[in-house]
């Protein structure tokens, strides 16, 4: 079983020290969440965690000086920093709400979302997949505002923290929880919870910054300015750090005392009759080979694993996940070095349901086909997904409408040519470009909202989003 319990616990235990502040350090009261380890914690009054190392570097390389204002959850750290009782909280995401009484620096740190269930529990599709369950959720995060907008039909359970709602889901008290990767897979592994296993990833992912009450506003360039100047061999050195896995096996302690018994016993007739030494040594070779051959087993399986939860089993193309951890990428990169992209969404609309109904397997040979085709007509860089049953999207880094409209059309003309593909599909395409201050579910649904007017006006046209 892959653990990282033991690697966190020791890390947990060593806080960065604070550096000596010089007589023009400007002192900034900050807050975090008491209970989100390993990203932070607090330990015997002592801030540790990733943010507490980040926060370190930004106060060697400011003038600034942290300290920190004890909290008993994240909701009150949330209530401290609206009411200025605390002037900054160090790793949050942004949200419509938090930037009514919040401003915010760059992003520093990203990490992945999951859902967390029982054992049987299937692979979910995202928030989409999980139907009628019950979701647990720490309340105030932000994943409560982004489910309450676009997935409102979603039962919630709030929790006080992720590693009180790892113990809730294991009693049955709800069916899927919501969480950070890291931390779920420190607490589960640490609190032993066997019977829980990830089966999803959950969008959009964290993408974590400095919030800054409005009233300090003026400290959000002196944080920038400190965090465009953090080295890259810092962060590297960082994650290295609290994404460190190591493998630990379930032990048999009757098993380990009746086995030294055997080996103590053994060691005693070895000592009275000194020969077999050539047959054991063969035995500890073979069983080393076996350990080898096994960890090379699991390296192989381990990356199968990973290819299969960001690929379509299908068409062999990015599935839905993965098109959104890449497009949250490109928005990030577009906020921080002001690079457009565009998001193009193809879908094929079957010219005749009932014509797979004796043989769905052509259903799957033609998905191939348009896969193959978007593959062998897109550029390099970018990205294509399968992200609904027969609807594909292709993300364009760095690049302009108008380059990308050419892109579109070269597609269209590729489905629309193909022997295969005009005999059984109509295709329709929308695109839109990325704006200022725009998230992922607005830019795709500027999208999708062109695809369908381009559906409306018969197929084979591509349309531009307004």
């Amino acid at each position: 079983m892959l653990l990282v319990g033991a690697a966190f616990s020791a890390l947990l235990q060593a806080a960065p020290e604070q550096p000596l502040a010089s007589q023009n350090s400007i002192e900034v009261t900050y807050c975090i969440d008491p209970n989100w380890a390993p990203y932070e914690a607090i330990r015997n009054g002592i801030h540790v965690g990733i943010s507490a190392q980040y926060m370190q570097l930004i106060a060697e390389l400011s003038e600034l000086k942290f300290k920190l204002v004890p909290t008993q959850s994240w909701q009150e750290s949330l209530e401290f920093v609206q009411q200025g009782k605390c002037q900054v909280i160090p790793m949050m995401n942004t949200s419509n709400y938090r930037k009514q009484f919040l401003d915010f620096s760059v992003p520093y740190f990203e990490a992945p979302n999951v859902l967390v269930a029982r054992a049987g529990m299937p692979m979910l599709q995202g928030y989409s997949g999980i139907g009628n369950r019950t979701v647990g959720i720490v309340q105030g995060y932000r994943q409560v505002e982004y489910i309450s907008r676009y997935y409102p039909g979603l039962r919630l359970k709030l929790i006080p923290s992720e590693e009180e709602g790892l113990k809730q889901l294991a009693n049955g008290e709800f069916d899927v929880m919501v969480g950070s990767l890291m931390s779920v897979n420190m607490h589960i592994n640490n609190l032993e919870l066997e019977d829980l296993h990830i089966v999803g990833y959950a969008e959009p992912f964290d993408s974590l910054a400095f919030g800054v009450n409005k009233s300090f506003g003026h400290l959000v360039d002196k944080l920038n300015m400190a965090i465009e100047r953090v080295p890259e061999t810092k962060k590297v050195e960082i994650y290295k750090q609290w994404n460190n896995v190591q493998i630990r096996y379930s032990r048999n302690y009757a098993v380990m005392i009746l086995s030294s018994a055997i080996v103590l016993l053994g060691l005693l007739w070895l000592i009275s009759r000194n020969r077999h030494v050539g047959g054991y040594k063969r035995i500890i070779q073979q069983k080393n080979e076996e350990i080898s051959a096994l960890q090379a087993t699991l390296l192989e399986r381990n990356k199968t694993l990973g290819f299969l939860s960001a690929h379509d089993t299908i068409t062999g193309l990015y599935n839905r996940n993965h098109m959104i951890q890449r497009a949250e990428e490109e928005i990030s990169r577009f906020h921080r070095f002001h690079t457009t992209a565009t998001l193009i969404a193809i879908d094929l609309t079957p010219v005749d349901e009932n014509q797979f109904s004796h043989d769905p397997s052509i259903r799957d040979e033609v998905l191939k086909t348009a896969a193959q085709n978007c593959l062998n007509t897109v550029r390099e860089v970018d990205v294509v997904s399968r992200f609904t049953g027969e609807q594909f999207v292709v993300l364009c880094p760095q690049t302009q409408l108008d380059s990308a409209k050419i892109l579109a059309d070269r597609l269209l003309e590729c489905m629309d040519t193909h022997y295969l593909l005009s005999n059984k599909y109509k295709t329709a395409i929308g695109m839109a470009e990325l704006r200022d201050s725009e998230e992922f579910p607005d830019w795709l649904e500027r999208t999708i909202k062109a695809l369908y007017q381009s559906k409306r006006q018969g197929y084979g046209n591509v349309t531009i989003a307004q």
